[in-house]
């Protein structure tokens, strides 16, 4: 079983720690495949901050980082793209690039003629449900967006897949095991499948306020039942998260053939 970590953020992004501190991190930690995966950045008028991610200069550096570690650790050079259904073509042209590694996420989403981020606040997020008058409706309105970035076929891996449930402690907002919800994730995971997409195995769930794993567990036992690749990743922003509860990742998926391969 090689041990990988397939999405992870430096000052490439918003991380901060460079990329060359992180890539001797997982050397120490003993990762044989790490993916440098920096947010890819945002499309012109959309935000005014994360204009200067992933430049040109950053990738020229993790090129340059790959050759370096070749003999000690396999270096991926990837992005995670925001999927933004007002900016569709502008997002494939740019996912065209040349990357070892494409994650495919959904932190916004439009409601009205605004995009609100997902995973801001408690209290941005209820702003987010009042303006759509129910949970339910948000829910749905983002794995229809996930679906949407899915059905792209352009990218690798699907980051973070139920991110919605970030401030969904104790079920504060729903139960994932209520109908309307399971229905949701099913028909994203055979959308997955069909689109030969792996799965995000994220431990930042962990450290974020819902205290869970990105997916759930009986989503990740799903997953393998259709057979879906999954990766493990930390989703790392700084050194002491390069290794974060990878082996308590590793115990929730059983197949053998399912652990951290690259896509």
């Amino acid at each position: 079983m090689i041990k990988g970590n397939y999405h992870t953020h430096t000052t490439g992004s918003d991380g901060n720690v460079s990329p060359e501190a992180m890539i001797k991190k997982a050397i120490r930690e003993g990762f044989k495949e790490y993916a440098i995966t920096d947010h890819y950045f945002f499309p012109k008028g959309f935000r005014n901050w994360g204009n200067d991610f992933c430049s040109e200069e950053h990738f020229r550096k993790l090129k340059l980082l790959k050759k370096k570690y070749s003999s000690k650790i396999k270096i991926l050079i990837g992005s995670e793209f925001d999927w933004l259904k007002d900016y569709k073509q502008w997002i494939l042209n740019e996912a065209k690039r040349d990357l070892d590694i494409k994650i495919i996420s959904v932190h916004f989403l439009k409601l009205g003629d605004e995009y609100y981020p997902v995973d801001h606040s408690d209290e941005l997020f209820d702003e987010m449900i009042s303006n759509v008058r129910s949970i339910k409706n948000l829910v749905r309105q983002y794995y229809k967006e996930l679906r949407n970035a899915i059905k792209t076929r352009v990218f690798d891996v699907v980051g973070h897949m139920d991110l919605i449930k970030i401030w969904n402690k104790d079920n504060k907002y729903f139960s994932d095991n209520e109908k309307w919800y399971v229905k949701e994730v099913i028909r994203t995971l055979k959308e997955i499948k069909k689109s030969g997409m792996s799965l995000d195995i994220n431990t930042a769930g962990w450290r974020n306020p819902c205290n869970e794993i990105y997916p759930s567990s009986w989503i990740i036992a799903e997953a393998e039942r259709l057979n879906i690749p999954c990766l493990i990743s930390t989703d790392a922003h700084r050194l002491k998260e390069v290794g974060y509860k990878v082996n308590e990742a590793k115990k929730l998926i059983k197949s053998k053939n399912r652990c951290t391969t690259t896509p």
